[in-house]
């Protein structure tokens, strides 16, 4: 039996409740809805934790970011960890990354060096970059290269030639793209047209307005004007995503690749008066998840739980490859090719240091569990929110303080409890964190980096 090929796409900043196959009429998104038709989708997919930086850390590696140290944005990862690539490249495959990497610390706009790509041999890839019109990349040799068009189709040109290159080997290519991530209007008129006179759906849990950060809030009309540019960029990744489709088929390749689609996080977009992530509502911490190994994976939608910490792990165990040495990610690949699987009974969802707009906010550290039913999360002094996401899928009755509730919020706290012992976590608030685990100096360098207060 050939070796399968691995195509792993994920976007930034995407929340499952904006695809048209996840039950948003008001987004385009054909090509991704035909892929879903045919793969298995996840409706409880879930960003472990929902920032930039410390979730990519987890899909690279399959550790919580306590354990590969990309605590929070602008912090490095820990260049010594295994990784999916590490393990792929033993395994005999072509290994490559294009787009945005954003595990290299400050500044933003370095070249990522050989030893900090976690393994990657082919590499197209910018450490992060939010100018989609001007994007640009650095090769293997640390060589630039100025994009001449929007960045999410430079990258999909760049990922195409990859697997026209590659053919005739095993190969796995990571494709990041930036977008839907904020600037929501860095994006091609044909995209953003589709969207001027089409009237924008809110979620029923938007208020009257959204706090941006301390000196900035969003009215409702200002929010859905926001969600036309978001679902453009959107639209524009589902035409990439074709765009990739069409050339794994045109090469004969399409039977014999795994292709996952996911994201690093979601998005608020005025959800319980906030915007962007670091949030554990679903609109942050909920992200798209959509499999398909055509003859091997089966087709359908399931309910069952995985975190994207579990992602990596899983993929390599739908390839046959074992992650080796100690990881946190369990390997749920069964839940691809068997609908009697069973996935996690609950995944851990944190944010374990506030940075730019939640710093700015003052919200502190916390950390839950998310089930198939329910959203529990504490800080480091109190137990804070719990939702019955079966009854109440906008999370709009906190049942925290409701006796009724009782039994189950001890139950979610003792599944919490026993995650956190399983996996070696001390949970504390942030700043105390930073300084006892060592972080202090990374830390500051990143706050003076953007002008920010050091501890």
């Amino acid at each position: 039996m050939r070796k399968p090929n691995l195509l792993f796409v994920f976007s930034d900043q995407h929340r499952a409740c904006d695809l048209n196959c996840y039950g948003n009429a008001d987004v385009h998104t054909p090509e991704l809805d035909r892929f879903a038709a045919q793969g298995v989708r996840f409706t409880n997919a879930v960003s472990n934790c929902p920032l930039c930086v410390p979730i990519r850390g987890s899909l690279m590696t399959g550790l919580y970011p306590w354990h590969h140290r990309a605590i929070t944005n602008d912090l490095p990862v820990r260049t010594d960890a295994e990784s999916i690539a590490t393990v792929l490249n033993r395994a005999g495959y072509h290994t490559g990354y294009i787009g945005k990497w954003h595990l290299g610390g400050i500044p933003r706009d370095k070249a990522i060096p050989r030893h900090e790509r976690l393994g990657f041999t082919e590499w197209k890839a910018y450490n992060c970059n939010h100018s989609y019109s001007k994007g640009f990349y650095f090769d293997e040799n640390d060589v630039r290269h100025d994009m001449k068009e929007h960045s999410c189709i430079a990258e999909t040109s760049l990922a195409a030639k990859f697997i026209e290159r590659n053919s005739g080997k095993p190969w796995a290519l990571t494709l990041s793209w930036e977008p839907p991530h904020d600037p929501y209007f860095d994006v091609p008129e044909k995209y953003l047209s589709l969207y001027h006179d089409k009237p924008i759906t809110l979620r029923p849990n938007v208020g009257e307005s959204a706090l941006h950060h301390k000196n900035k809030t969003f009215i409702r009309a200002e929010i859905a004007e926001r969600l036309r540019g978001y679902y453009a960029l959107i639209t524009l990744i589902d035409d990439q995503f074709g765009r990739l489709i069409d050339t794994l088929k045109r090469t004969g390749q399409y039977e014999n690749t795994i292709v996952v689609y996911t994201s690093d996080h979601g998005d608020m977009h005025g959800s319980h008066g906030f915007t962007n992530k670091q949030l554990p509502y679903a609109e942050s911490v909920n992200v798209p998840l959509i499999v398909s190994w055509p003859g091997h994976t089966r087709s359908g939608v399931t309910d069952e739980v995985i975190g994207l910490t579990d992602l990596p792990v899983s993929m390599l165990g739908l390839m046959g490859i074992s992650f080796p040495g100690k990881v946190d990610g369990e390997n749920l690949s069964a839940l691809f090719t068997d609908t009697a699987a069973r996935g996690a009974d609950g995944a851990i969802i944190c944010d374990l240091v506030p940075c730019h707009q939640a710093e700015d906010r003052g919200a502190d550290a916390w950390i839950g569990v998310k089930t198939k039913s329910h959203t529990y999360v504490r800080d480091a002094q109190q137990a804070t929110m719990l939702f019955d996401d079966a009854a109440d899928p906008y999370q709009m009755k906190n049942l925290i303080d409701d006796d009724a509730a009782a039994d189950i919020r001890r139950d979610m706290e003792k599944m919490l409890s026993s995650l956190t012992a399983k996996h070696g976590i001390r949970f504390r608030a942030w700043r105390e964190y930073i300084i006892e685990e060592g972080y202090r100096d990374a830390w500051n360098d990143s706050q003076l980096y953007f002008k920010r207060a050091v501890l």
